[in-house]
This record gives C-alpha cells, sequence and structure tokens, in this order.
C-alpha cells in the first residue's frame, strides 16, 4: 500500500507538492492518505486538495483511497473539508452557512444560480452578487461598510468569471474572517476548461502556456469575449470588460495576497511582487485564493476608481502592441507593482 501523508504546513508550496505526490500513485492498487501530522489549515488549502483527490479518485476508479489520522481534526472536519471528497466524517458540504465569521466548503451549482435568475426574472449575475453580499456579510458580521464591500466585490467578480467563461458546472468555495489578524481569506474553485482554453476563444491573444494564460488574464481588458468584433452589449451592466481579475488582484495587494493557479501553473501576488509557480501537476479548472487585509480596506468606490484608472492607462499601452503576447503582458504588470504606491 502507497502512503502520503497531509503536510504540517498548509502554505501553498507544501499543498502543490502534496497534491503532486497523490498524483504519482497513480495506477498504484490502494492508497493511504495519513492526516495525523495535519496542522493548522485554511480555506485554500481544503478547497484545493479536495478538489484534487476527488479528481484522483475519478480518473483512477480502480485504485481504492483509504484516509487516517482524520479523527481529531476538528476544525477541517467542521468546514465540510473531509465530505468534501468523498470520506464519511464531519459536516457535509452545503450543510448552512456558517457562523463566526467562516463560510464552509460549499459546492453551488450553476443550473440553481440560473433557475433562481429565471424565477427571479433576473439576470445570472444579479443572483451571483446577492449571494457574495451574503457571504460577505457572514464573515465580516457586519451590515453594510468596507468590510462588506470588498469581499462582496471580489466573491462576484470571481464567481462571474466562472460563470461567463469557464463552462463549469459548479462553483466551490470556502471562507474565514480571523478578525485579531485582520484577515479574510476567501478561496474559490471551479471544474471548468480553465483559463488557457478560454482566452484561446479571443483571436488577438496569443497563448502558449498556462503561464501565458494566468498572465494575459491578470491584465485589465483582457477577456475571451471583449476584444474588436466581439459582439458586446455596452448597455448590459454586466457586459464583459475584462476588468475583473485585474481590480481583485489589485484589492488583495493592498497588505494581503492574490493566488491563481489554472492547468500547471500559478501565479502569487502580494504587495511586493509577484511569484510564478509550477504546480508539478495539472489542475482542471481554475483555483482562486483571495486574501485580504482589513486594516487597508478603505473606501470601496475610491479603491477601484484608481485601479480603473491605472488599468485603463495599461490597457491602452496593450492595445498598441497589436497581437497581445505574455511578455507584454508580463512587462505591463511588472510595471504596474513598481508604479504602485
Amino acid at each position: 500500500m502507497a502512503t502520503v501523508k497531509f503536510p504540517s504546513s498548509c502554505n501553498e508550496q507544501e499543498i502543490f507538492r502534496f497534491c503532486t505526490e497523490v498524483e504519482g500513485q497513480a495506477g498504484v492498487e490502494e492508497l493511504l492518505i495519513d492526516f495525523s501530522s495535519m496542522g493548522r489549515v485554511e480555506p485554500f488549502s481544503m478547497t484545493y486538495v479536495a478538489k484534487h483527490i476527488r479528481d484522483f479518485n475519478r480518473k483512477n476508479k480502480n485504485t481504492t483511497v483509504r484516509c487516517s489520522g482524520h479523527q481529531n481534526k476538528e476544525y477541517a472536519a467542521n468546514m465540510a473539508f473531509f465530505r468534501a471528497f468523498g470520506l464519511k466524517h464531519g459536516r457535509e458540504p452545503n450543510c448552512k452557512d456558517g457562523n463566526e465569521s467562516f463560510v464552509p466548503f460549499t459546492i453551488l451549482r450553476i443550473q440553481t444560480i440560473v433557475d433562481e435568475a429565471s424565477k427571479e426574472w433576473k439576470e445570472a449575475q444579479d443572483i451571483i452578487e446577492k449571494r457574495s453580499e451574503h457571504l460577505a456579510k457572514i464573515l465580516s458580521r457586519e451590515k453594510a461598510g468596507n468590510l462588506v464591500d470588498a469581499p462582496t466585490f471580489s466573491i462576484r467578480e470571481i464567481m462571474r468569471n466562472v460563470l461567463e467563461h469557464s463552462q463549469s458546472r459548479s462553483i466551490e468555495y470556502c471562507a474565514q474572517f480571523w478578525p485579531t489578524y485582520n484577515k479574510v481569506e476567501i478561496a474559490i474553485i471551479d471544474n471548468g476548461i480553465g483559463l488557457r482554453q478560454s482566452l484561446s476563444a479571443n483571436p488577438f491573444i496569443q497563448v502558449q502556456s498556462d503561464s501565458d494564460a494566468i498572465q494575459q488574464a491578470l491584465m485589465p481588458a483582457i477577456s475571451s469575449k471583449n476584444y474588436k468584433g466581439a459582439q458586446i452589449n455596452r448597455n448590459n451592466p454586466w457586459h464583459n470588460s475584462g476588468f475583473g481579475l485585474y481590480m481583485i488582484s489589485r484589492i488583495c495587494r493592498l497588505g494581503g495576497s492574490f493566488l491563481i493557479c489554472s492547468g500547471d501553473h500559478g501565479i502569487a501576488l502580494n504587495e511586493y511582487g509577484k511569484q510564478h509557480i509550477d504546480l508539478g501537476h495539472k489542475i482542471n479548472g481554475t483555483a482562486v485564493r483571495m486574501v485580504l487585509n482589513t486594516r487597508k480596506l478603505t473606501n470601496l468606490r475610491q479603491m477601484l476608481a484608481k485601479f480603473r484608472d491605472d488599468g485603463y492607462e495599461i490597457a491602452k499601452e496593450i492595445k498598441g502592441v497589436g497581437m497581445y503576447t505574455a511578455s507584454a503582458a508580463s512587462q505591463m504588470l511588472s510595471r504596474d507593482f513598481k508604479n504602485q504606491t
């Protein structure tokens, strides 16, 4: 029997290494995942690992996966982590919204959003806005203000991306607010086509790798649906401008961080710069971790106005290049960091 130990640290590098090790056991008859060393674990680690184990099970039906050392991991069990990949232990996903500033692992089906929108005679994006605000209020334990506005915007924009671009049938998410540390972490993951395939629909973008695709997606005005010649209803307030990921990453970089993974690559952003990550394995779809520093959250409207103006200037320079290339996107992103105050 092959054994893979869950790491004691939940930093992303250890989590990616763990997932790579699990993937390396493809074809074995029996795999034991040992959770006995699990220490502090956070939303992104749980959503990412749960999806990875679930995908491993789906692709390796002849491998029996067993688990040990999970019985006393109460926080992970209460966040529905174990049930999320099929282990009968702890809370079920979607059990309830949570309380005390957390949102347990939840699977929201796209069809549920579409049905709810149809029932209320609204756009699907309106339903996402409503649900995002609801989640933000749970996390912040407030009814209005900066602690509600920034998470609402961030959750909404990522969920919109899943709805509009990914072709995923569901959105999976988990979140936690630690008031003592002035920290909010929101993890959102999908099971869709990934950024590389999505952006290939834009004829003005050259994407040759998952790294290229992520860098392009982080730039303002870059989208699979917003390009010269595309049919866009600009009277629709929800029309896609390609600014969503850029704006969210700017908010998160105010003392927090932003991580996005798709295919075999990830890019981590914070106030000091960016880091490229070779995952060592492939993720089907896209995974996002947003960490907000609540001490740095000021008036959202003012923040977005500044970021939008910065984005317009960057977009003008990119559009002047003609065919968008990842190298140009990479240089522009680096310059963006240097210009940030």
